[in-house]
Parts: structure tokens; C-alpha cells; sequence
């Protein structure tokens, strides 16, 4: 379970990049985080993780409460995948990328190798295994760095807009994916057919404030909702 309990983030002084936003998203759900630019979807993500510091409230994953005293837990929980893969991919190969959750985890280097060489392939990518990240094209990275965040075998997983970069068919199969997975996730986007085929939740965020939080069919009928939060 996460649990969002009226957070605010301001940085730099400027106006809150979220302001008094409360939430819950329960243990196996998915939510969309939905919202245009500059909306405070990745200020919310990032805060989730212990990246940025509140303002005000308090974020929980599992009754643990995101703080500095126990960053080293929330990260062995939570994992992020960051909207631009390149921010995610620095080893000489795509497999080294995907083993390093594991191996950080303790796994031998056989059993972290079978594991992120299942993942690859449960993503279409098992080709790309040698390769290095830097000779992909936008897509596969995308889907190597969310490889690369489930070998960490997470608990809850973030993703910053996991629908950008892929083409239609990758973005289809990608959906299919995280549809599946078992863990409690959280993905932000604007991406509103994307998020219908993946989440049961949706919050919508709109100038850093929580405008509805519910189940995903029920926001996407409200047609005013959407277009007050200028996603259509």
C-alpha cells in the first residue's frame, strides 16, 4: 500500500509544486497519475522515493513512513523508472544493466543472469541482451530500464511516463506487461488510453493540487474533469 497523507513540495521557493495532495493506493493496485506538464506528476514520484524533501504530510509504502532515517528500506521496496532510460542505463550491455538489481540483492551472478535474461524476454527483448543500451533505439531502452527496475524485485514500482518513446506495438505490449504484474505501481502520464488498459486508479493532479482520485473508468467519463486538467 502507498499511502499520500496531504503532502506539499515547494523548491526553490516558487509556488508549490504539489499542495496538500492525499491519497491511497491499495497493496497489488495500479494508479495512474495523470496530469499535463508541469502538472506535479514527477514531483510526486520522485517524493515517493525520498528524493525530494515535504513541505508538509507524510508519504508511507507499507506503514513505512518516507523519511531520511529510512531511505535505505524505501528503496529496497520502491523502485523508479525515470522517464529518459538514459538516465537508468550505464552498464556496457543491456543484461549487465538488468542484472545489477539482483546482484545488489545478494544473488549469485548465474542466478541474477536467468532472472534478468526471463525479464528481457518477458519484454520482447531478449536480442538486445549483448547489446549496449547506447546503440538502442528509444523504445528499447524504455523497456530495458523498467527491466532493469522489476530485477530489483520490488514491491511497488514507479514509472515516469512509460508510455513515451515507444511505438504503437512496443506500447501495446508494454501495457499488456504491466497489467500484469504484481506489484502495487504507480505511473504518470497524459497518456489516457495507456493508463485505461493498465490502472483500476486513477488520480488526476492539476497545477500541483489532487483533482479526483478514484477508479479509473469513473474519471475517465468525466469529460469536464479531464478537460479543467487540460488532458483533453
Amino acid at each position: 500500500m502507498v499511502e499520500i497523507a496531504n503532502i506539499s513540495v515547494v523548491r526553490n521557493g516558487a509556488a508549490p509544486a504539489l499542495d496538500s495532495v492525499s491519497f491511497r493506493v491499495p497493496r497489488g493496485a495500479r494508479c495512474a497519475v495523470l496530469g499535463a506538464n508541469g502538472a506535479g506528476k514527477t514531483t510526486l514520484l520522485l517524493s515517493i522515493m525520498g528524493l525530494l524533501p515535504l513541505s508538509a504530510g507524510e508519504i508511507f509504502i507499507d506503514k513505512i513512513r518516507v523519511e531520511r532515517r529510512n531511505v535505505s528500506l524505501i528503496r529496497r521496496k520502491a523502485a523508479l523508472v525515470f522517464q529518459n532510460p538514459d538516465d537508468q542505463l550505464f552498464f556496457p550491455t543491456v543484461v549487465e544493466d538488468v542484472m545489477f538489481g539482483a546482484l545488489n540483492r545478494g544473488e549469485s551472478e548465474e542466478s541474477a543472469r536467468t532472472q534478468s535474461e526471463k525479464l528481457l524476454a518477458d519484454f520482447g527483448i531478449a536480442r538486445l541482451a549483448e547489446r549496449r543500451p547506447q546503440e538502442l533505439s528509444d523504445g528499447e531502452k524504455k523497456k530495458a530500464a523498467i527491466c532493469s527496475a522489476l530485477a530489483c524485485s520490488p514491491e511497488v514500482l514507479l514509472l515516469d511516463e512509460p508510455s513515451s518513446l515507444l511505438d504503437p506495438r512496443s506500447r501495446r505490449e508494454c501495457a499488456q506487461m504491466l497489467a500484469r504484474l504484481p506489484q502495487t505501481a504507480l505511473l504518470s502520464t497524459h497518456d489516457l488510453d495507456f493508463a485505461a488498459k493498465v490502472c483500476q486508479y486513477s488520480a488526476v493532479l492539476s497545477n500541483g493540487k489532487l483533482s479526483a482520485f478514484g477508479k479509473t473508468a469513473e474519471v475517465m467519463d468525466d469529460e469536464k474533469l479531464l478537460a479543467e486538467a487540460f488532458l483533453v
